[in-house]
């Protein structure tokens, strides 16, 4: 398994990717909205043992 750090977000902004770590979000869950939001997709629903997330994704930063 690797790992996921904050260099690895691309697509969103320093402050969108702070509020999703203060939200709780692991950083492997960061950076699969981060990949949704590169894709240009307007929703993404995150699954895990304890909680099911749907997000409504900002546009891509860059």
């Amino acid at each position: 398994m690797t790992t996921v750090a904050k260099d690895d977000i691309h697509h969103m902004k320093p402050s969108q990717r702070n509020k999703y770590r203060r939200l709780g979000f692991s950083w492997s869950e960061i950076k699969k909205i981060d990949n949704a939001i590169g894709q240009g997709d307007s929703t993404i629903t995150i699954k895990s043992a304890i909680r099911e997330v749907t997000i409504e994704l900002p546009p891509k930063w860059r």
